[in-house]
């Protein structure tokens, strides 16, 4: 078997796949700030502090606690877990906070005021740009030898 030919079927998968992983980078940084400016403003009552349960791989527990919330729409109560952990968060419980959601079919986005969108963006779109450079170049090619320009 040839591996250049094989190469040339393969890589330009890491270019869709890449283009992909940029587009989700995009949208989950954006994500927090989209729900704060189209979702509907609420009050919830912070119920628990959860602390950070650690890496999934790893054995200890990680630094910080994030609020639980109850809100109330016009659909009923829901509860929100954030996961936004912080060694010291400004949230009690008990406490009343603002928060923003968005329910749209299936998809439940809710936002507190302290929300940031965390570091899965940046680690997504360094593989997003990392797959490109990888796979543009073998897609360029096939598209170039497609259209026999």
């Amino acid at each position: 078997m040839n591996l250049l030919a094989t190469l040339t079927q393969v890589m330009p998968v890491f270019g869709i796949a890449g283009t992909f992983l940029v587009i989700l980078a995009y949208d989950r940084k954006n994500l927090v700030e989209r729900v704060k400016s189209k979702g509907i403003e609420t009050e919830g009552t912070v119920v628990e502090m959860r602390r950070n349960p650690g890496s999934l791989f790893g054995a200890a527990a990680g630094e910080g606690e994030a609020p639980v919330v109850d809100f109330t729409t016009n659909w009923g109560t829901h509860r929100h877990y954030s996961t936004n952990y912080m060694p010291a968060y400004p949230y009690k419980v008990g406490q009343k906070v603002r928060l923003w959601y968005s329910f749209y079919k299936s998809r439940r986005d809710v936002a507190l005021e302290t929300d940031v969108p965390g570091i899965m963006p940046a680690g997504l779109f360094r593989w997003g740009i990392f797959f490109c450079l990888l796979g543009y170049p073998f897609l360029l090619k096939k598209l170039l030898l497609l259209g026999n320009f």
